[in-house]
């Protein structure tokens, strides 16, 4: 492919000689892009969009679902060539434009036949967590995955449309975003690829493990504070992953923090299945101190592959696929059951990784009742979980 010149070329960061438009590797499943999330503390809107950059198969593709209170998922995938437009943000009706780097940004979905539009504005509320920086993952002798993300909250505003229902955006909603970049893994990001690859016998990622027990994977905006945190808790009651990150508004000039560890007090299931209801976690500081929350689910379950992952195209591609100039795809889920998928004739909707959805959940410090916040509650069950009956 020739050599093409784009508008990041006139800055003086080039770290090669190659231009802006092409990347270290050839790897089919590279990708570069934004997955932002909104939601409110009635649980009325979960929303979940993306656009990625998919440099080595000359595509760009994205979503937009949103799951309601009226217990549906409405779906909405889009795909274009990438090139020559590598300098413009958008795929089919979404779209975003960076004002300021890591601060500020705007980002939608223009008007088209599936009926979700939208135009918001999100600012920081405190400086990203650099999560992963550079992962490496080697599986039997292979590169499996390489990936860097950083995670970070804002304040969101704006308006949100689906069909005839219309949503202000306002200072109480929470915006929360990742933007990563690397080799994918699983998830279906690069297509088809995954299926050619002999299965592991080494170590995988652990988000790749047929039973961590509960995963949880949030970000929770707080009045005077961003929590960020990672953790899989086993069927045995240890954490085999923790993580986590403390941010304050940039005003406060006040240096980050992490938790030592976390502890699982408590845990409900809504009908013993893999869907949490409630739950009660206690985070220690290196200090000694613990916080104490209490965490609500508040909306219903978002399911990801209504965005593409794991072959979730109607074709049963993936992500990352080439389909044409400009393409344009959709449908309305029933997701009123906490774990079943339906379409709206009433029949399943298989899900390659069936409890993997994303929620917004409310927080409340047990220790200072006077913090309350909401955030993205990414909280999946695999494998045998107390509380949890649902067989896998």
């Amino acid at each position: 492919m020739a050599r093409r010149l784009t508008k990041l070329d006139e800055w003086p960061l080039h770290q090669t000689i190659d231009t802006f438009d092409s990347v270290e590797t050839a790897a089919q499943n590279w990708s570069d892009g934004y997955w932002n999330c909104v939601g409110d503390p009635d649980g009325k809107v979960n929303l979940i969009t993306a656009i990625r950059f998919y440099q080595n198969t000359n595509v760009a593709d994205g979503y937009a679902c949103l799951s309601l209170d009226d217990g549906r998922q409405y779906n909405l995938r889009a795909s274009r060539v990438l090139r020559p437009r590598i300098d413009e943000i958008d795929a089919g009706p979404l779209w975003m434009e960076i004002i300021e780097g890591l601060r500020t940004f705007r980002f939608g979905c223009r008007e088209n036949e599936h009926g979700i539009e939208f135009d918001l504005l999100w600012e920081s509320a405190a400086p990203a967590w650099d999560e992963t920086p550079g992962q490496i993952g080697v599986v039997d002798g292979r590169v499996a995955f390489q990936r860097s993300n950083y995670i970070q909250l804002g304040h969101v505003s704006g308006t949100i449309q689906v069909g005839d229902r219309r949503f202000e955006v306002g200072p109480d909603w929470v915006g929360a975003r990742d933007h990563s970049w690397g080799l994918g893994g699983d998830s279906g990001t690069g297509g088809k690829i995954g299926k050619f690859v002999a299965p592991p016998g080494g170590k995988v990622h652990p988000s790749s493990k047929p039973a961590f027990g509960m995963r949880h994977w949030s970000l929770v905006r707080f009045p005077e504070r961003s929590i960020y945190y990672w953790l899989h808790h086993s069927n045995e009651g240890d954490n085999t992953v923790f993580k986590s990150r403390i941010e304050y508004p940039y005003e406060t000039e006040r240096p980050g923090s992490a938790y030592k560890r976390a502890t699982v007090e408590s845990a409900d299931f809504s009908r013993g299945l893999r869907r949490l209801e409630r739950a009660v976690i206690a985070f220690e500081k290196y200090s000694g101190k613990v916080d104490r929350f209490a965490m609500e689910v508040v909306s219903h379950p978002l399911y990801m592959q209504g965005g593409g992952y794991w072959r979730g195209f109607d074709d049963g591609l993936g992500r990352g696929i080439f389909r044409g100039e400009d393409h344009l795809e959709g449908e309305v889920w029933d997701v009123s059951h906490p774990t079943r998928v339906r379409d709206l004739e009433g029949n399943p909707i298989p899900q390659s990784k069936g409890s993997w959805a994303e929620t917004f959940a409310r927080f409340t410090n047990l220790d200072d009742p006077e913090e309350t916040g909401l955030g993205l509650l990414e909280c999946v069950i695999a494998g045998p979980y107390p509380g949890v009956e649902e067989p896998d």
